[in-house]
């Protein structure tokens, strides 16, 4: 089931939290609508659920409008964030609530029921609970029950809203992978709604960054992170060291222009010596997060800081030779540079960014 959002509007209030909205969502995608609280990623997602009606503009499925059809009508599933299962009923109960509350001529027979909450219950490799109750289980069995009550009634639309939001990150990152793997398996179109820029990156087949209710970019993982549209696109996803200065030297250069120049830390290496293009600074401090090692240098020019990121162990051995420690004066080189056009902020006087690609 594909989906159309066309010239989509809605405003709370004064607040406008889907200006002029138009996006398309191929059948069988998985989309993911990033961004930060307040960008209208979740009314974006009750619109096409049918629970909120904009003011203006059409949602369409697979061609037909169903801007004003009821959620019931649209045949969509939804998962929340926090699991909204039945407590008093037991796990095959919550699973075959959708099937059960079917008006009669369309409900399936006790035994059809029963085989397909089976089929769900195996799907999301919980079947050995079926007779549990939800206190019963850890938040992430709850949340893949949740998911199975969705797809008990074959929805044509799966909608989930920061359905891991509420799970510590280990059991997100598992669920993630399982995720993605379950969608590979369904194709069911489905479009969820994450602040979290690691779980979009690792799930979605299509990134949709949205920003106080527009869309900044949409397209893959790999062309939203290696070619951001905005600034708030690169800074979105990812940490990200801001210089500002003048491009104009170079191959590309635009003369004069005062431009903002990002730097991803792991796009930065150290250096001992200074050559074209490398910047002067000293080492801070060092911290470990997970297999990398964070350094974080303080800028002989301004006094500003700068993080590079990189594998431990090639950090320990760069450490070795150069002979790192707080107080070291090092140099940095950039393998990668990333302009926009800057109006506010005034000009600093940098190396040469072409130099430093």
């Amino acid at each position: 089931m594909s989906i159309e959002i066309r010239n989509l509007y809605k405003r709370f209030g004064a607040t406008v939290v889907c200006d002029n909205l138009n996006l398309d969502i191929p059948a069988g995608e998985l989309v993911a609508l990033l961004g930060p609280s307040g960008s209208g990623k979740t009314t974006l997602l009750r619109i096409i659920a049918g629970l909120e009606v904009p003011d203006s503009g059409h949602v369409l499925f697979h061609g037909e409008d169903a801007t004003h059809t009821t959620v019931r009508e649209r045949n969509v599933g939804f998962v929340f964030q926090h699991y909204a299962l039945f407590n008093h009923m037991s796990i095959f109960e919550n699973v075959a609530f959708g099937l059960r509350v079917r008006p009669k001529e369309r409900r399936p027979a006790e035994r059809e029921i029963k085989a397909k909450v089976t089929e769900l219950l195996k799907l999301v490799q919980l079947d050995w609970v079926a007779d549990r109750y939800p206190h019963q289980l850890s938040g992430g069995q709850r949340q893949r029950i949740a998911l199975a009550r969705a797809l008990a009634v074959e929805p044509k639309v799966l909608l989930l809203d920061e359905p891991f939001g509420a799970l510590d990150a280990k059991v997100r990152k598992e669920l993630r992978r399982w995720l993605r793997r379950l969608h590979d398996e369904m194709h069911v179109t489905s479009v969820f709604v994450t602040h979290d820029q690691d779980e979009a990156m690792e799930v979605a087949d299509r990134i949709v960054v949205m920003n106080q209710g527009r869309i900044e970019q949409q397209g893959s993982p790999d062309e939203v992170y290696d070619h951001p549209a905005s600034p708030f696109v690169l800074q979105f996803l990812g940490d990200v060291n801001l210089f500002h200065g003048r491009l104009g030297h170079g191959p590309g250069g635009v003369g004069g222009q005062a431009d903002a120049l990002y730097v991803r830390p792991h796009e930065l290496d150290i250096v001992e010596s200074a050559s074209p293009g490398t910047l002067p600074a000293t080492l801070s401090q060092v911290l470990s997060v997970g297999a990398n090692t964070r350094i974080e240098f303080r800028r002989e020019d301004d006094g500003s800081y700068v993080d590079v990121e990189m594998p431990r162990t090639q950090f320990a051995a760069l450490r070795d030779r150069l002979q790192l420690q707080r107080g070291s004066a090092v140099h940095l080189r950039a393998r990668r540079v990333t302009h926009f056009a800057e109006t506010a902020a005034p000009a600093q006087e940098l190396p040469d960014p072409a130099a430093m690609i």
